[in-house]
Order: C-alpha cells, then structure tokens, then sequence
C-alpha cells in the first residue's frame, strides 16, 4: 500500500508554525516584497499560497497581491520564505523515517511512502490517522493524506480528502465517476484533447489506450498510472539533469554591474553544487536583452569543479556572446550540468585542489550562517 501525503497550504502553515498568531486569520504568501538576492526590493506580486479563510473570499494562487487587497481589505500578505520551507520539509523527511526508509521526497510539500514489508501494511487507515495527528502535533503543518495500492491513485486521494483529510482507494473502480481533468497528471492540454475523443471521465479510459498512444510517451505513463497497470516504485533520489539558478530584473546597461550579479548567481549555484555533493561538466550561460532578444550559451570541462572555476567560465562566455553591448540586460541564469555524483566523490577526496579545500571551508561556513555568510570580492 502506498501514502501520499501533502502539507495543505503549506507555504501560509509555514508562516504560522514561525507565527501561531497567524491562525484562524486571512493569510496568503505571495512572490516578492522582499530584498531579491541582488540586493534588488521586491514589490508584491501573485498569491502562490492561499490559507482556506483567503480562498473562502475568492483569494486564490494566481491572484495579484494588489487584487486580493481589494478583495479583503484585512488580509495578511506575506513573502516567501523558502529556508523555512526547506527545514520543515526536511523535518517532516526526518519523521516519517522513523517507519521506514521507503520514502519518495515528490516536492518540497508532497511525499510518497511505500508501507509494503511494514507493520502498518496491515492497517493503513489506522497508521495514516496517527501519522497526520503526529506530523500536526510535533510540526504545526496541517495535511491530507491519500491511500491506494499505487502511488498516483493514492495522490488522486489525497486530492480528493483537502483539506487536512484522509482517504483510502482501495479499487480503481472508486473513482470511475471522476472527470478525467480530476486525475494528477493531465493537465488542460491533454484534457481537451481527450475530451475531444470522449473521453471524459475515467471510466471512459479504460478502452481508450490507443487515444493515449498519440499523446506519446507521456501519454502511456498517464493511461498505465490511471488503469492501476503501473509497477510503483519509490523513487528515493531522483537523478538530477542540471542546477540553475536564474534572475529577472529591472534593464540594466552597466556591464560591470551584469558582472557583479553573474557572480552572485555563481555563487548560488557552487553552494548547491557542494551541497548535493556533484561535479558538473557542462556550463551554460543565458542572456535576455530589454527587446526580448535571448543568447544562450555553453561549454564542457572535465576539470574538478570549484567556485572560482565557474565564475571564470561564465563571465568568459559572457564577454564572448554579449553580442549586443548596447542593449539593456533583464535577465540571467547560470546552469551546471553533466552531473556526476560518483566522479564528483573520487575527484573531491583524492586530488589536491587549493580552490575545492576553499570552498569546502566556504561551504561549511554557508551551511551553518547561510549562503549569503560570505561573498567573493568581484561581488562588492
């Protein structure tokens, strides 16, 4: 039997586990207003989390934060606050290994747990009603939890026990009646196009398997996931393709204020690096021009990697493809890929480097004050 469980309105059950005043009140947490990582003040922008009092008055994601004002005068808006959203979750990662090892981390707010081999496989409504009452008692965060004989039947439950319920799917038959837009998965696109065919309900799916075909290999994945034909499998670390770390900003024409900020960006990026424990091989560099104009960018180095490595390669792709120096920059993301975790452990413990033995200090010092602890001097 899988578990799926989901923190309701997690980024607003955050704020109010750091500020329990918060109960009961009409909170949401919205993009912005707040100092961006460049230092920029960021004005308000869209609601990306919603407590249930916000939406009782029409207040959902996606609304402007000047919008919802309007809507409910009273209304607390807050910043995001994803280091907090990042203890919490791993906290909640913490807890639920008391049980077992067979835990899929499926978001920052979602996780699927595999109960097979356990004691709690025999009764897991009982094991599912101690859990959520375990999780709200020693982490303040509300949740829903679903249950089925497959992961993405059980999410589907877990959809349909919000807020702060529980629900077990024992047959796939229990939720023929659902529209197909219900199930996890099929988005708008995929939506329309199979209700174009008739398909719209999940009964209908279960002869309509040629249909999924033409949505190609995604489609397939969906048809086998809603027939229950899947083989689940907790996917307890999934493998990474990149790291990135990206901006959007007022234009700017001063280079060597673009400089500062790559460095920035640079040093976001090596800190995720070190911390996942990875060396990448792939550099990339992408550039947005004020008339919407974009420059992507990229090289391959099998050297160890280091902090100073990639501040060096991205200004140099930098002043080699900033093709149009007059226009004013609004965006810039730098990316690492090539990932390799096994080549990254034998290169960091067996060569010298006076660069990787820096930036282990720099990242042990980060990990306790926090990335922003110490900046390189091209950044000031």
């Amino acid at each position: 039997m899988f578990l799926h469980i989901d923190l309701d309105c997690f980024f607003v059950s955050a704020a109010r586990v750091k500020d329990p005043s918060l109960n009961g009140k009409v909170v949401a947490v919205a993009g912005g207003n707040k100092t961006d990582i460049f230092g920029d003040f960021i004005e308000s922008g869209v609601i990306v989390s919603a407590s249930y009092e916000a939406r009782a008055q029409g207040i959902v994601c996606t609304t402007h934060s000047n919008l919802a004002k309007k809507i409910c005068p009273e209304i607390i808006i807050l910043p995001t606050d994803f280091e907090l959203y990042s203890e919490l979750s791993n906290k909640l990662f913490t807890l639920l290994l008391n049980f077992t090892n067979e835990i899929e981390k499926y978001s920052i707010d979602e996780y699927f747990v595999d109960l097979a081999g356990t004691k709690f496989d025999s009764n897991p409504l009982e094991f599912a009603k101690f859990l959520k009452e375990k999780i709200q008692n020693e982490l303040g965060l509300p949740c829903s939890i679903g249950l089925s004989k497959t992961k993405f039947i059980a999410k589907f439950a877990t959809n349909l026990a919000k807020p702060n319920g529980i629900r077990l799917i024992s047959s796939p038959d229990e939720i023929s009646e659902f529209e197909i837009s219900k199930f996890p998965g099929v988005g708008k696109s995929a939506s329309k196009f199979l209700n174009s065919r008739g398909i719209t309900h999940i009964k209908d799916v279960l002869n309509a398997k040629s249909v999924f075909d033409k949505l190609g290999k995604n489609g397939i994945t969906l048809y086998e996931r809603i027939c229950a034909l899947d083989s689940d499998k907790i996917e307890k670390q999934r493998q990474r393709k990149s790291l990135a770390m990206a901006r959007t900003f007022a234009p700017i024409y001063d280079r060597s204020i673009i400089e500062k900020r790559l460095l920035v960006l640079c040093r976001y990026v090596s800190f995720d690096v070190y911390t996942l424990g990875l060396n990448p091989s792939k550099f990339e560099l992408k550039i947005r021009y004020k008339d919407r104009q974009s420059i992507s960018a990229s090289v391959t180095l099998h050297e160890i990697f280091t902090q100073k490595l990639l501040e060096k390669t991205i200004k140099e792709l930098f002043f080699t493809h900033d093709k149009f120096s007059d226009f004013a920059i609004t965006y810039l993301s730098v990316a690492v890929g090539g990932l390799d975790t096994k080549e990254s452990k034998s290169l960091f413990d067996n060569l010298p480097n006076k660069n990787k033995t820096i930036d282990n200090a720099l990242t042990k010092i980060r990990l306790k004050y926090g990335v922003d602890a110490i900046k390189s001097g091209g950044e000031i």
